[in-house]
C-alpha cells in the first residue's frame, strides 16, 4: 500500500496555522507580554509561559517538518490545542472575568466563541493526523 499524501497535508496545515501564530506572537513581542501578564495564571509562571508558548509552538512546527517526525508533532500539535482549547473554554464560562486574549494575528480579534471553535477545529486536525499516521504505519509496516 503507498502512503498517502494526506498526513503531508495536515503537517502543512499545522505548520502554517502554528507559523502565524508564533511569528504574530513574535513580531508584537512586547504586547503578546503585556497581555499575557494580565492572564489569569499564577505570577510565578508568568515569564516561563512567555517564553514557553511559542517555543513550544517552534518546536512543534520544527518537527512537523520532517516524514521521520511528523507523529510525534501530531501529538504535540494536539495537546497544545487541547491544553488553549481548555483554557479558551474556561474564558468563555467567564471563571475569569474579563480577560484579553493574547493570541496574535487575525485570531486575537476573534471572539471567545469563534476562537473556541478555531482551536477545535485545530484539535480534530491533529488528532486526525494521529489516527491517518498510526493507520498508514500499520498498512505500510514503516
Amino acid at each position: 500500500m503507498k502512503r498517502s499524501d494526506l498526513p503531508d497535508l495536515i503537517s502543512f496545515l499545522l505548520i502554517l496555522m502554528f507559523s502565524y501564530a508564533t511569528a504574530s506572537k513574535l513580531i508584537t513581542f512586547a504586547t503578546f507580554r503585556t497581555q499575557m501578564l494580565v492572564q489569569p495564571v499564577p505570577r510565578w509562571s508568568v515569564d516561563f509561559l512567555i517564553y514557553a508558548v511559542p517555543i513550544s509552538e517552534i518546536i512543534t512546527v520544527a518537527v512537523l517538518l520532517f516524514k521521520k517526525s511528523m507523529a510525534v508533532g501530531f501529538y504535540l500539535s494536539s495537546i497544545l490545542m487541547a491544553a488553549f482549547s481548555v483554557y479558551v473554554g474556561l474564558a468563555m464560562t467567564g471563571i475569569y472575568g474579563d480577560i484579553p486574549c493574547s493570541c496574535g494575528g487575525i485570531i486575537r480579534h476573534l471572539r471567545w466563541p469563534g476562537h473556541f471553535a478555531f482551536n477545535l477545529i485545530f484539535l480534530a486536525i491533529s488528532i486526525y493526523g494521529i489516527f491517518i499516521d498510526l493507520r498508514e504505519r500499520r498498512f505500510i509496516g514503516k
